[in-house]
């Protein structure tokens, strides 16, 4: 299996479970380290982290050797599974979500595995920091009009006092259709791939979610439970989120991660931009 990020690989030992193994690049120490700073602090606390068996974070390709947990992305069974199995699940993620935010205090926000790391002052420059990657990613590839990336900062600028009051609170990032565990039988495992939080407003993995089951098919009616389990409110924010990541999945086509070519159809490209039209109404969409 290859990741975003890193090598995964599935490893079957004679007369014991499988394990997952994964590798990083020569610039992955710092993410590997955060990986087990994270499962320590997480796992005890009641976040169904996998346990790691071993690790060498340090070494010229650092490595962990991780407990495999059972079943498969959610994605994978997501359109197989009854409501009360997706409100299930929804309940647990919510309550991972719910464990986490109260683990550190922090004053700034973005992508860090501490607090004090975090890299930004305000959290509408982390959606800033989002809207500038996709607009690089969408110039190059030549797939999609980059002036939809615009219409969403202008949005977003729009909303942005209301946006800078949101503090900065610890969530797991992608806790989305991927790194969430779940059987065929639709019980849920646990939740993989940590190696570092976000700090801001904890919708944004579940507007993630959305933009993916809103993309590529799926029962949105999960993010729904999800977003009513945690007390979360879907107003105009929190859908300018989902058409920031509907941009991203944009951003996506044409790309190479760890050298292999997302594939990107035109049928697939239509469907999404229509996606992101829609989207974008009910962001900007005037109260009545």
């Amino acid at each position: 299996m290859t990741g975003m990020r890193h090598y995964v690989y599935e490893v079957q030992l004679a007369g014991r479970p499988p394990v997952i193994v994964r590798i990083g690049d020569q610039s992955a120490h710092d993410e590997m380290e955060g990986a087990v700073r994270l499962s320590d602090l997480l796992k005890p606390r009641g976040v169904p982290l996998p346990t790691i068996i071993a690790a060498s974070v340090r070494s010229e390709l650092p490595w962990l050797v991780l407990e495999r947990l059972a079943g498969s992305d959610l994605g994978a069974v997501i359109n197989k599974l009854s409501h009360e199995q997706l409100d299930h699940i929804a309940d647990r993620v919510a309550h991972a979500q719910a464990i986490t935010s109260n683990t550190a205090l922090a004053d700034r926000y973005g992508y860090a595995a501490l607090p004090g790391q975090a890299p930004y002052s305000t959290w509408s420059q982390v959606l800033d920091a989002n809207l500038d990657r996709s607009q690089v990613r969408i110039e190059a590839a030549g797939l999609f009009d980059p002036a939809q990336v615009e219409i969403v900062r202008s949005a977003i600028a729009a909303h942005q006092g209301e946006i800078d009051q949101i503090a900065p609170i610890p969530f797991l990032h992608d806790t989305t259709t991927k790194n969430v565990i779940v059987t065929e039988d639709g019980s849920f495992s646990g939740i993989v791939d940590v190696d570092d939080l976000c700090f801001g407003d904890p919708r944004y993995p579940a507007a993630l979610t959305l933009a993916v089951l809103l993309a590529y098919g799926g029962p949105v009616e999960y993010v729904s439970a999800w977003l009513r389990h945690a007390r979360q409110q879907d107003d105009q924010i929190f859908r300018l989120y989902v058409s920031l990541f509907l941009l991203d999945l944009m951003a996506e086509h044409g790309q190479m991660f760890n050298g292999n070519r997302l594939p990107s159809g035109l049928e697939t490209r239509s469907s999404l931009s229509r996606v992101f039209q829609d989207s974008l109404k009910l962001a900007t969409a005037k109260p009545t």
